[in-house]
C-alpha cells in the first residue's frame, strides 16, 4: 500500500472524506446514547419522586396485615402503580383545570388522609375496646374499597406533579407515566414483604409505630411544600 504522501491528491481527500464522515456518524452516536441516557436518567427520578411515600406506607401496611398471603404485595403494589401512572396522566392533561390554590388543596388532603390514618392506627394500637381491636384500619384491608382509597390518597401527589409537567413541553408524559407506575410497583412489593416479617417482631403495638410514621410522613409533606424547610 502506498504511503499517504505518495498518493494521488483524489485519493487523499476521498480518505479524508471518508473518515470525517466515520468521525460524524461516530460522534453523533455518542450524543444520541447520552442523550438517551439523560432521558432515562429524568424519567426514573420522576418516578422515584412520587413513589417514595409507598416505601413508607408499603412497609407499614406489612406490618398491618395480619395474615398475608404472597399474592398481596403485589396486589398492593399493582394499586399504587396504576393510581399513580393514572393520577400523572390525569393531572398532565386536566393542567388547565387546575390552579396553585387547587394545588395546594390537593396537597392538604393527601396529607391529611396520611395522618389521619396514622393517628386510628395510633389509637387502634393502644385501644382496650373490643370492637376498636375488631376493627381493622383501611392498611391491614386488601378489599377493593380499602385499597382503592389507599391507592387514591397514596396518588394525589402525582396528580399535583402531573400538572406542573405540563410545563414542561420536552417530556413524555406517557414515559413518565410508565416510570411512576413501574418504580411504584418495586417499591411496594419488596417493602410489604419486609414490613410483614417487621410485624411478626415488633407485635400489636407496631401499629402505633407504623402510624407515628405515617403522621410525620404527612407532616413532613406538608411543611416540605409550603418550604419550610
Amino acid at each position: 500500500m502506498e504511503p499517504p504522501c505518495s498518493q494521488p491528491a483524489d485519493t487523499r481527500r476521498a480518505h479524508i472524506a471518508t473518515s470525517h464522515r466515520e468521525v460524524t456518524r461516530l460522534t453523533c452516536v455518542s450524543e444520541a446514547s447520552l442523550e438517551a441516557t439523560v432521558e432515562f436518567v429524568k424519567y426514573l427520578l420522576i418516578g422515584v419522586s412520587v413513589s417514595l411515600d409507598e416505601l413508607a406506607v408499603g412497609t407499614i401496611k406489612g406490618v398491618q396485615v395480619k395474615h398475608m398471603r404472597r399474592v398481596d404485595p403485589w396486589i398492593t403494589g399493582l394499586y399504587f402503580a396504576v393510581f399513580q401512572g393514572v393520577m400523572l396522566i390525569i393531572g398532565f392533561y386536566g393542567a388547565s383545570l387546575f390552579s396553585k390554590g387547587s394545588s395546594a388543596v390537593t396537597e392538604w388532603i393527601a396529607d391529611g388522609l396520611l395522618m389521619l390514618i396514622g393517628a386510628n392506627m395510633v389509637r387502634e394500637a393502644f385501644s382496650n375496646n373490643d370492637d376498636d381491636a375488631k376493627q381493622q384500619d383501611l392498611l391491614a384491608k386488601m378489599d377493593v374499597k380499602s385499597m382503592s382509597v389507599l391507592s387514591l390518597t397514596m396518588s394525589l401527589d402525582a396528580l399535583a406533579v402531573g400538572v406542573s409537567l405540563a410545563l414542561d413541553h420536552r417530556l413524555d408524559i406517557w414515559w413518565a407515566s410508565l416510570s411512576a407506575a413501574l418504580v411504584s410497583l418495586a417499591i411496594t412489593v419488596p417493602a410489604m414483604f419486609v414490613g410483614h416479617k417487621l410485624g411478626h417482631k415488633v407485635g400489636a403495638k407496631g401499629g402505633a409505630f407504623g402510624g407515628v410514621i405515617l403522621i410525620l410522613l404527612g407532616l413532613y409533606e406538608l411543611l416540605q411544600y409550603y418550604k419550610v424547610f
